[in-house]
């Protein structure tokens, strides 16, 4: 049959090395970490969320520019079909109060380990601790192993080398080199589903709310409609999910003006004149934080960022 080595052990590297070995093909995977799924792992520490239960039209717009080619990858294999795949792992998943897909225990662990044993039985061959150094003169592989540097002669190569956000995990970008070096050209790296800094919090913002959830908020930039959901305030800036959600269009705000500015709506769907009139009840001998609270139910971290950001006006 066809050989076929695959560069990269995270889920990309895995999914193709089991579609690959279900249709005949030798598969040989290598990875420079000591076990592969590193960062899946990783991922599956804060609830491991697959994918999300809403609706095709609205799922196909969070890819934005890229929609057009993403559009028949999802009709091919989407989030129903992901799902479908994990529950013949043997895991069950749930959906969760924000739409989004989980594993019913919230862990990667036994996903993984269920997936790494059909892959095997399937044949897939897993080298780890083995880096891809790029290719000799006659277009064979080299690879550097435990053993000392090996040359890999394949039918073809596939890569699923990851990006460069975290080298801990394995993520450190180098294949870039190697990439450059056989003439093909690159985009630069840049920053995504991230978070971010702001100006400076003052130090009570830091001391009492770093780490506290902002929820039920909604957040825009610029003219955009505001999405819903929720983020975390922490020491230095602003993170989570909504924030990871508008990280590209942000990030391109920074590249072009060298900041940022996001609005952010603390009662959603609340309108602008129901505030006012709420606000501009008599308070009597209650603080404006009382008020706010007793008319609004603004209080806690939400409250201290309305003081944060605005004047006492």
């Amino acid at each position: 049959p066809p050989h076929v080595a695959i560069i990269g052990g995270g889920p990309a590297g895995l999914m193709a090395a089991e579609v690959l070995s279900q249709a005949g093909i030798k598969v040989d995977l290598y990875d420079g970490m000591p076990s592969v799924g590193r960062k899946f792992l990783l991922a599956g520490v804060g609830g491991m969320n697959i994918t999300h239960s809403e609706d095709y039209p609205a799922f196909l717009s969070r890819y934005a520019e890229r929609a057009p080619q993403i559009a028949p990858l999802l009709r091919s294999f989407g989030a129903d079909a992901l799902c479908q795949w994990i529950h013949d792992l043997g895991i069950e998943t749930f959906v969760g109060s924000s739409g989004r897909v989980f594993p019913t225990d919230m862990k990667a662990a036994p996903l993984l380990r269920a997936w790494l044993k059909r892959l095997r039985d399937s044949g897939v061959v897993i080298h780890t601790r083995h880096r891809w150094l790029g290719w000799n003169a006659d277009g064979s592989l080299k690879v550097s192993s435990p053993e000392g540097e090996k040359t890999l002669t394949t039918d073809a190569t596939l890569l699923a080398l990851g990006g460069g956000s975290w080298s801990r995990l394995g993520s450190d970008g180098a294949w870039m080199l190697p990439l450059e070096q056989h003439g093909v050209g690159l985009a630069p790296l840049q920053p995504s589903n991230c978070g971010f800094e702001v100006q400076a919090w003052s130090e009570l913002m830091v001391s009492k709310f770093a780490g506290a959830p902002l929820k039920n908020i909604a957040i825009g930039l610029n003219d955009d409609i505001p999405r819903l959901g929720e983020c975390v305030i922490t020491a230095t800036g602003i993170e989570g999910s909504l924030i990871y959600a508008l990280s590209a269009p942000i990030r391109e705000a920074i590249n072009l003006h060298g900041s940022a500015t996001v609005h952010i709506d603390l009662l959603p769907g609340r309108p602008v004149d129901k505030v006012e009139a709420a606000l501009s009840k008599p308070r009597g001998s209650r603080s404006m934080s009382k008020h706010l609270h007793s008319q609004l139910g603004l209080d806690g971290v939400k409250a201290a960022l309305l003081r944060e950001l605005t004047g006492a006006e």
